[in-house]
């Protein structure tokens, strides 16, 4: 691979995997994307993990085929596929050979990039009944040819990992490698090589990525890493904290990492607490935006009328959207003429489900499905609720702010304490953390929703929009435009 000279600095967002439902990080990659095309920034979304609808999910989120990048779709379709995308889509397919008891033994899998896909199953029976997939081959569909082989293994641990990665036909070789972090330290140099040796990596998610990437780094190779979450569990002992896991790795190697970016100043102040000497490395760049030229706000609901309130999240237990339906019921119980739709799905569909039916709130509460056009949902509800305990940012909460839709939520770290002005653009409530604590929080959150009943309505539609100026697509394209000069500036 010939190395390209005289080119700018390409910027990769580095992640694992995407789909067409998404976690808050790929919404933020969406619209990282977005700034850097109005900025005329190069960029492309790497994902390292095999997915197999990536292409529909692609089409769905309205992704371009030279956009993104996927590390077992270069190792199968090969060098141009790196600069010019996928070349040959073919009609998506998938099959499986069972036995007579109708246990899956092989699955066999045709994607649309032209990956024919073999999966050997294997019976796990300690210490839970499961099946998953034990040996995985990958054949280019055009030619036939066997490009990758792996292996799944269960650990002491109960987690999955790769091991014994054959790489076939790789520019003559065929050469192996042992562990997931092995293989992407390959792909991540055949990636900057392709793209002129001159790469900034903004790491996304996945420590297997930070690792291949850290040490040693490529040379006039520039790495971030991206803060999507609390980066603390707690701070009990202010001199020791006990760092979230998924961030543990990058912090305890900050010599690594030339920027570290957070989605709110109030994250970024925290930071310094714990890294004093290193103020030069930690800078705040919204994940989310609102438009530069909005609407003006018309509020539809006044006392007496409906209110009708809206979510949209992943329907995962840190959302706590249980807690938000029995806070909605509890206030419908007071007499208040009220309805929630929750837009998303997720793993606790059945659970909330359940929780709407036991609270005889079938009626008035309702599981909308995941919608990818939130911005034309938000106008036709009041109010937006929220119930996280913890929200590195919270973009379905500046969406909705955008929309002119009041939000109601916990104080929650950090994204919320940024956004939301209690009693301004939103109402803001204590909560405590624990399951013995579901009665608090659930009486916390119905009082947010009570005081957005007594309120002066208009005012506080009015205040979503002149408070989020800071947050305009503009402010925030033109601070990712000086972040991305500034890394190459003594070059």
């Amino acid at each position: 691979m010939q190395t390209k000279s005289n080119v700018p600095p390409m910027n990769f967002f580095v992640n694992r995997a995407m789909g067409v439902g998404n976690s808050g990080i790929e919404h933020a990659e969406f619209y990282r994307a977005h700034r850097f095309d109005e900025a005329h920034l190069p960029y492309r979304l790497v994902f390292v993990q095999l997915i197999k609808n990536l292409h529909e999910a692609m089409d769905k989120w309205h992704l371009k085929n030279q956009q993104v990048v996927n590390m077992y779709e270069y190792f199968v379709l090969g060098e141009r596929y790196l600069t010019d995308g996928v070349q040959q889509f073919y009609e998506y397919q998938d099959r499986q050979v069972a036995d007579k008891h109708g246990v899956p033994l092989l699955l066999e899998t045709i994607t649309s990039s032209g990956i024919h896909i073999v999966e050997t199953m294997i019976r796990y029976q300690k210490p839970q009944d499961l099946f998953m997939a034990s040996k995985v081959e990958l054949f280019e569909q055009a030619t036939g040819d066997r490009k990758v082989t792996f292996n799944f293994y269960r650990t002491n641990h109960q987690q999955t990992v790769i091991r014994n990665i054959h790489l076939f036909k790789q520019n003559g070789k065929h050469l192996f490698f042992w562990n997931e972090i092995q293989v992407q330290r390959y792909f991540f140099a055949q990636l900057d090589l392709a793209f002129g040796s001159k790469s900034n990596w903004f790491l996304d998610r996945g420590e297997e990525s930070e690792v291949a990437l850290f040490y040693p780094k490529f040379p006039n190779s520039k790495v971030i890493e991206m803060v999507h979450a609390d980066h603390l569990s707690d701070r009990n002992d202010p001199n020791h904290p006990l760092w979230n896991n998924y961030y543990e790795y990058s912090l305890t190697h900050l010599d690594q990492i030339d920027l570290v970016i957070s989605a709110t100043e109030i994250q970024t102040q925290d930071f310094l607490k714990d890294f004093p000497n290193d103020k030069h490395k930690f800078i705040t760049i919204p994940v989310g935006g609102v438009s530069d030229n909005h609407k003006p706000i018309k509020p539809k609901w006044h006392p007496g009328k409906q209110l009708h309130l809206v979510t949209a999240s992943r329907l995962a237990g840190e959302k706590h959207i249980d807690i938000a339906v029995r806070a909605v019921a509890k206030i419908k119980q007071q007499g208040y003429d009220v309805t929630f739709d929750i837009y998303g799905i997720g793993s606790q569909n059945k659970i909330i489900s359940d929780i709407i039916a036991t609270s005889s709130a079938g009626d008035y509460i309702h599981l909308k499905g995941f919608s990818s056009e939130l911005e034309k949902v938000y106008p036709k509800y009041d109010a937006f609720l929220t119930a996280s305990f913890s929200e590195g940012f919270g973009l379905s909460t500046v969406e909705a702010l955008n929309a002119g839709l009041p939000v109601i939520g916990y104080n929650a770290r950090f994204g919320s304490l940024e956004m939301i002005h209690d009693g301004q653009n939103g109402f803001l409530e204590p909560f405590k953390v624990g399951d013995d604590n579901l009665y608090f929080n659930v009486n916390s959150l119905a009082r947010g929703i009570k005081r957005l009943l007594d309120c002066d309505y208009p005012q506080v539609c009015q205040a979503t929009q002149t408070t989020m100026e800071q947050f305009r697509h503009r402010e925030i394209t033109r601070k990712w435009e000086e972040v991305v000069h500034a890394l190459r500036i003594s070059e």
